[in-house]
């Protein structure tokens, strides 16, 4: 299954950035406070959320 545009499994964002699934959920809010991220849900070991515009270029590395 692809993953959609603001929906990626945990456990493959967890393996880009060097995290168990577990603790993307926790370092979701991190994202929010550091603005690399605008909104969050970590429900059903998925991350949906949102890119504010300044990385809006970087979401295509995912």
């Amino acid at each position: 299954m692809t993953p959609q545009p603001g929906n990626c499994p945990t456990d493959e964002v967890a393996a880009f950035c060097a995290r168990t699934a577990g603790e993307v959920a926790e370092h979701a809010e991190l994202l929010i406070a550091a603005d690399w991220l605008t909104e969050a849900d970590t429900a059903q070991g998925r991350l949906r959320g949102q890119l504010p515009e300044r990385v809006l270029p970087l979401g295509g590395l995912l």
